[in-house]
């Protein structure tokens, strides 16, 4: 099977990276709480669905099952021995069951804060992220995606712990609220404070996803493109959660999703994906909006 770059999927017009996976996971039997890295071992046919379902609603970019295969947060569920092998198995399904789609190493947060909120150390955390990502490399990723960072200073250090062992294009994504004084994480960090950062950290592709909608992530989309001429990639959530029971449903709709990200890919954006909440259905009516 032949591969698209992302550099020639871009060239040609806007690139789908895939939506949430935990939602898709819970309607398979995935309990609240429960890390979806688990099933990689447990279940791969599940998680290969996932991405089945994805490549097939459009997604030119899949995310691997590693969101949370860190050491640290393995370590928290018990899996820390088998770190490599979840690492290289999310690889394996990925490949598997997505098609012609890229394949994105996925990191996120190590569930650590850093020294003097937390415990962790700079170095301990540069290790760990050094760990996954040489593990998701020798995998054969085509890509790395850095997500739903909340602390500028750990987001660097994932990305500077990949560009150590690669020189594949980086996907940056930093979560942000949006306040009076602008889009801030929850941890102070500045939209313009974390996309300088990326960039002298060498990500290739700066963006948010996460916590907004995708009308909410409209004036960010627009200032985003002020301060950096890297691609950009935006993942809204499908608007906020909501508690009904032991489920959670999220209040933005297809067709307000969709509505928000075309006029985000007006302003210029290619790379649009889904985070909380979006299923391959809001994929698949998004790309038959911007792709038709």
């Amino acid at each position: 099977m032949s591969y698209k770059s992302l550099e020639q999927r871009l060239s040609e017009g806007p690139v789908l990276l895939d939506g949430a996976i935990g939602s898709l996971l819970m309607d398979m039997g995935l309990h609240s709480g429960q890390p979806p890295e688990e099933w990689t071992m447990k279940y791969p046919d599940r998680i290969g669905k996932t991405h089945k379902l994805y490549h097939k609603a459009g997604s030119d970019i899949l995310q691997t099952n590693t969101f949370g295969a860190s050491y640290y947060r393995l370590k928290e569920c018990g899996i820390s021995e088998y770190h490599d092998l979840v690492n290289q198995k999310a690889v394996e399904i990925c490949r598997e069951y997505g098609g012609d789609s890229l394949i994105s190493g996925d990191i996120g947060p190590s569930g650590l804060l850093l020294e003097p909120l937390g415990p962790a150390t700079l170095q301990e955390l540069e290790n760990a992220f050094y760990k996954q990502a040489a593990v998701l490399e020798k995998s054969n990723v085509d890509l790395f995606s850095v997500e739903t960072m909340i602390d500028i200073e750990e987001a660097v250090l994932a990305v500077s712990a990949i560009r150590k062992i690669s020189n594949k294009p980086i996907i940056a994504n930093m979560t942000y609220s949006q306040t009076g004084r602008g889009y801030y994480t929850v941890m102070g960090n500045s939209l313009e404070e974390c996309t300088k950062r990326f960039i002298d950290a060498g990500a290739d592709i700066i963006g948010t996803n996460c916590n907004l909608d995708s009308v909410e992530l409209y004036e960010l989309a627009e200032e985003l493109l002020t301060l950096t001429d890297t691609p950009i990639s935006i993942k809204p959530n499908a608007g906020q959660p909501i508690l009904n029971g032991d489920t959670v449903s999220y209040g933005q709709s297809i067709e307000e999703f969709v509505d928000g990200m075309v006029k985000i890919h007006q302003l210029g954006i290619q790379i649009l994906g889904g985070c909380c909440g979006s299923t391959p259905l809001y994929i698949k009516h998004l790309s038959d909006k911007l792709k038709k």
